[in-house]
């Protein structure tokens, strides 16, 4: 293994990425975050949890496509979200 683990994607560092793509990027990333902090990482937490009879439902994949599917729908309608935003304070009656 290399020292620097990047260096082999210096060809490609200038290469474009469609918005689409980096927002279902963006989308996974935060899923895997997300559900990695739902875990119990702790031996002990989950030794504790399981005493205590908490129901502790295993994590799939699935849950992981399922939450990035939809922060990827929240993230596409964004844009449209600002924009009615922006137009209904431009043409609002009341002068705040």
């Amino acid at each position: 293994m290399t020292d620097e683990p990047f260096k082999a994607l210096e060809p490609i560092a200038s290469t474009p990425v469609s918005p689409a793509t980096g927002i279902a990027a963006l989308a996974l990333n935060l899923a895997l975050k997300y559900h990695d902090i739902n875990t119990v990482q702790d031996g002990v937490l989950y030794q504790q949890y399981k005493l205590e009879g908490k129901n502790l439902p295993p994590l799939h994949l699935d849950h992981v496509f399922e939450t990035a599917i939809r922060m990827e729908t929240f993230l596409l309608g964004a844009s449209e979200r600002i924009a009615t935003i922006v137009v209904e304070a431009i043409t609002s009656d009341d002068p705040e």
